[in-house]
């Protein structure tokens, strides 16, 4: 069986029912998806079955390989440490920021840009899209047909939207290939899927990343993939507490907070006596990420007490907002 899965990429094999790519041994002339992709798409099982390839191990087959890179990053959950990773790829690339959808209305996409190159340093191409919203999509394809690019990478963090933005460009060339697998799960993709959409592109999904300094709460169980991201506004009073999940944040100062953070954690806020372990001093209009979550954008300059994260899971920018 030489076959591999459109779902995470793992060769098809009937051997093994504990290792990637296993299909029943009666099923495997037909299959299209492995066993855990199969159960992942009609019952929303997910049972992990590999390793996750190292951050290392996937630039430096990128690197080696002369082709164009698509490297996709999440709005709310893009920080320096993803850009570190966008920055060892030494191959022509664009900076892909998904959920664009997110951006206050009021916000210029070009101001959101400028901020990300002013923030992070940023050479390359920069493109904003949504593949909920189809903003953007149909004009990267536009860029990599103009610009005779026939293949290319797609690259992005575990649950960054590489395999949404994929089905999505699917659709828009009208591709007869089986859409391949998402999910609000680590390491859908456990390996390199070389997908041919028309006799113009051919992608190649590469395995999500994971970050080691990254806040981990479970909320797969209720979470649905297909939701947009709807921003959360508060009115903190100064030594009102901010609660989420289980992590706590004091404000010394009254100010307005927006959270740009999943819909379905458990925020709650309130005057509580806390034992704070650290504290951090903000100035006016900043992003305070909180790696692996998101982040909450702060307007006015206060000092701000927390419980129950390391100082070093939290990262401070000038909003990407300001004008």
């Amino acid at each position: 069986m030489n076959k591999i899965c459109y779902g995470c990429g793992s060769k098809l094999q009937s051997i093994d029912k504990y290792k990637a790519g296993f299909i029943p041994e009666k099923k495997k002339d037909n299959a299209v998806y492995c066993q855990r992709c199969f159960r992942l798409i009609h019952y929303g099982e997910n049972k992990e079955t590999s390793t996750p390839k190292s951050i290392s191990s996937i630039v430096n087959a990128i690197n080696k390989d002369d082709k164009y890179v698509l490297f996709l990053v999440d709005f709310i959950t893009l920080n320096k440490e993803i850009v570190k990773v966008f920055k060892k790829i030494k191959r022509p690339k664009t900076l892909v920021v998904s959920k664009c959808d997110i951006i206050p209305k009021s916000v210029n996409y070009q101001n959101i840009i400028k901020c990300l190159r002013d923030t992070y340093k940023i050479d390359d191409d920069i493109s904003l899209i949504s593949s909920y919203t189809n903003y953007g999509v149909q004009a990267l394809l536009n860029y990599l047909y103009y610009e005779r690019i026939n293949e290319i990478y797609i690259v992005g963090e575990s649950n960054s939207g590489k395999s949404t933005l994929i089905n999505k460009m699917m659709d828009l060339t009208d591709s007869k290939l089986n859409r391949i697998t998402t999910s609000f799960t680590l390491n859908t993709t456990l390996d390199f899927i070389r997908l041919k959409l028309n006799d113009n592109l051919t992608i190649i999904d590469s395995p999500g990343f994971v970050l080691d300094k990254k806040v981990n709460i479970n909320v797969t169980n209720k979470n649905n993939i297909d939701k947009i991201i709807k921003p959360k506004v508060y009115q903190m009073k100064a030594g009102e507490t901010l609660k989420l999940e289980d992590i706590y944040f004091n404000f010394t100062n009254d100010t307005n907070i927006t959270l740009y953070m999943n819909n379905d954690l458990q925020v709650k806020k309130y005057f509580k006596s806390v034992d704070f372990d650290e504290n951090i001093d903000v100035s006016d209009n900043v992003d305070v990420i909180i790696k692996g979550l998101g982040f909450i954008n702060i307007k006015s300059k206060s000092k701000i007490k927390f419980k129950n994260i390391s100082k070093d899971l939290i990262e401070i920018r000038d909003s990407l907002f300001r004008k």
